[in-house]
């Protein structure tokens, strides 16, 4: 009769439990980062239908959509009612700015989709109009997003319309 080796039964024992726990650590990053990947698209998602909320409100209403333009040129000109109205406009627009803001910081949101908040930002801060607002309102915003909006403000301007449309590359590939 053979006698048992414990110790090498022992030492096969904690081989395999190590072995074990390397593929359960694998397996649980693995879905740590689908589950990050899961949490970045749906706060994404959640941002883009809030802001698309806000702008759906501005189509639908043509009265909004005027009050926000006038707004946006020439704030000094609302008086009672609509400058109330172009104030709460406001806060939903910039809620959802510091909203996109944060998700930034935090590291939910891809660099490129940033890239196109940020212009949309920068474009929306142009305005003398929304830098009176601002003035008037951005102690209600949190520290990091005002600092944000308080250095676009000092550079962005209103936009001057819609940019150049980008060449037909088929048409220039036929001339060579």
């Amino acid at each position: 009769m053979h006698a048992v080796n414990w110790e090498a039964i022992g030492a096969i024992g904690q081989v395999v439990g190590a072995v074990a726990v390397v593929i359960s650590l694998i397996y649980l990053a693995r879905e740590v980062r689908r589950n990050t990947g899961a949490t970045h698209l749906t706060a994404m998602r959640s941002m883009h239908d809030a802001y698309n909320h806000w702008i759906q409100l501005l189509a639908q209403y043509p009265d909004l959509n005027d009050l926000y333009n006038r707004g946006i040129h020439d704030f000094e000109s609302l008086e009672g009612n609509d400058r109330g109205r172009f104030f709460v406009l406001m806060n939903g627009e910039f809620r959802n700015f510091e909203e996109i803001y944060h998700l930034k910081a935090k590291g939910h949101l891809e660099e490129d989709v940033w890239h196109g908040w940020e212009a949309a930002m920068r474009d929306t801060n142009g305005y003398p109009g929304v830098q009176a607002w601002w003035r008037l309102r951005s102690h209600r915003f949190s520290e990091g997003f005002v600092k944000f909006v308080d250095q676009l403000q000092q550079t962005a301007k209103p936009p001057s319309g819609f940019r150049e449309a980008i060449p037909d590359q088929r048409s220039t590939n036929r001339s060579s």
